[in-house]
């Protein structure tokens, strides 16, 4: 007998099957995590020198070529700022926009109708919120289908008690059996019965917004909405260098709110920038720093966040695409220049072109959350189960999203020398040949474990049904949705009554056709 195996004694035999153990993690107390705190360093592609020529090709751009401000209620606010202004062509002298950039908070909170849930955004914080605008859904049968307002309300449920969201996602479904002009209503009234954590509102036009705003200020007191941001909105740019009127008209209703404004151009590199990376990276620049300098003309010091929402583009057809190298270059420089600005800076993340849970979904994804997480994003959306390049949620997918943000925000934390010595004593105490199984600072300090992920024998999996990641994935969403009601958020029934009074009445106001 070898004698290491005689000194350690017989092994102790680990307890419970894998089914066993999987189900009393599913069924551990929900949890509601707060913003992840970074402890691990950014990833840098520039030096400081790259830096000052990202800025100057980019304040060169909005002085020489100009940007689009396509309204005339804009585009006055820019003349009387000082601004040449040229019908709704804006150039802008970079000394005018260092000016007005400098009002916006480095950080900010995002505030939660129940106070335990309101994140930080900006400094070594970092939030992840889910999926938004999709018009279809591979549902919890595995069936592909347009997606209905029973379909949004029970994404938001799911995103209650999904511990990798800290916040819930305005459009998380576009509810096609709801007219376009009265969607907003029922997203903003479902995100505050169906959640707790921070909302979204919309940003599609001027009444939009003016509902979202109104809703909120119902839940949370008009004083406190006026001071705090309890809602962010996306803000597209056209790119290149176009912002259009019906987001210029939001835009001034946020920033004239207070809230937090998520000031994104929408590009695809090859199509919508020049095919050169830091060429595109300051368009990029310009378009999205001329946007939140104008959010401060509105009211100073209203929070702003730089926004990118880039994608590639497949030459022969004109689609989006996600596993794009180019692409997670231009988001490591974003974020760079973000921290050059002082700014808060957003970006979306596990999205694909995939028309499956395929290999291809979690490559296209985990091309643009590691550019996410490595270039110090402090806002992630899109972390919830996107395919076909935002065309549809599948559940499967998000389940197995929801595993690999757990194992980022475990990866942000970084490495402690905390309990160290803790931890080398249960060594002695095991020593050579045996295992830590049984040790209580294992029990109390478990690994991160996968919930979808299957890492048993094969002979196991086949036993249980060789299930694929996309029913897995399913499975977990059912579990998940079955915690709901152990933590169901309560909402004042006054309030309550008062959002559903207000929906109902703007229902009533606008007309189903207006555009």
């Amino acid at each position: 007998m070898d004698d290491g195996a005689a000194r350690s004694g017989p092994r102790r035999k680990r307890g419970g099957g894998s089914s066993t153990r999987r189900n009393a993690r599913l069924n551990a107390p929900v949890t509601f995590p707060k913003a992840t705190l970074r402890s691990i360093p950014t990833y840098e592609v520039l030096d400081s020198e790259g830096l000052d020529a990202i800025d100057h090709h980019a304040m060169e751009i909005l002085e020489t070529i100009g940007i689009e401000f396509r309204d005339d209620a804009s585009a006055a606010i820019w003349r009387e700022t000082g601004a040449d202004v040229d019908g709704h062509r804006i150039r802008i002298p970079r000394a005018l926009v260092r000016k007005l950039i400098a009002t916006i908070p480095e950080e900010f909170d995002y505030h939660a109708r129940n106070p335990k849930r309101t994140v930080r955004v900006g400094g070594r914080n970092m939030i992840f919120g889910p999926a938004y605008g999709t018009p279809n859904l591979v549902d919890l049968d595995g069936v592909r289908r347009q997606a209905t307002a029973d379909d949004m309300r029970m994404l938001m449920r799911l995103h209650h008690v999904n511990p990798a969201l800290q916040y819930n996602g305005g459009y998380t479904l576009e509810p096609m059996d709801v007219a376009v002009p009265h969607r907003h209503l029922d997203m903003v009234e479902s995100s505050f019965l169906a959640t707790d954590k921070p909302i979204m509102g919309s940003p599609q036009s001027d009444y939009q917004a003016r509902d979202s705003v109104n809703m909120a200020r119902i839940v949370f007191g008009e004083e406190f909405a006026d001071q705090n941001a309890v809602m962010t909105a996306i803000f597209n740019c056209n790119s290149p260098l176009v912002w259009d009127k019906s987001q210029l008209d939001a835009v001034r209703v946020y920033a004239e709110a207070n809230q937090a404004l998520l000031m994104s151009p929408f590009v695809l590199f090859g199509a919508s920038t020049p095919v050169h990376s830091l060429a595109a990276t300051a368009q990029i620049i310009a378009e999205v720093i001329a946007g939140v300098a104008f959010t401060q003309i509105i009211r100073p010091g209203c929070r702003a966040v730089m926004g990118v929402a880039p994608m590639g583009v497949y030459m022969k057809s004109g689609a989006p695409t996600f596993g794009s190298p180019e692409v997670s270059l231009i988001m490591y420089i974003f974020g760079q220049m973000a921290r050059y600005y002082g700014i808060p800076w957003r970006t979306n993340g596990a999205k694909s072109g995939s028309k499956q849970d395929d290999l291809y979904a979690g490559y296209d994804s985990i091309l643009k959350v590691y550019p996410a997480i490595l270039g110090g994003c402090h806002l992630l959306t899109h972390c919830g189960g996107t395919i076909e390049g935002s065309l549809c949620i599948s559940m499967g997918k998000l389940a197995a999203d929801a595993q690999q943000i757990l194992g980022f925000q475990t990866v942000l934390k970084g490495a402690s020398f905390d309990d160290i010595d803790t931890a080398l004593d249960g060594l002695r105490k095991v020593g050579p040949g045996g295992h830590f199984f049984d040790e209580d600072y294992t029990r109390e300090n478990m690994p991160f474990l996968d919930d979808v992920q299957d890492n048993e024998r094969f002979e196991s999996w086949v036993a249980t049904g060789s299930q694929s990641v996309s029913e897995r994935g399913r499975d977990w969403c059912r579990t998940m949705l079955g915690r709901y009601e152990d933590v169901r958020p309560h909402l004042d029934p006054v309030i309550a009554e008062e959002l559903r009074a207000f929906v109902a009445r703007r229902k009533a106001e606008i007309p189903e056709g207006i555009s």
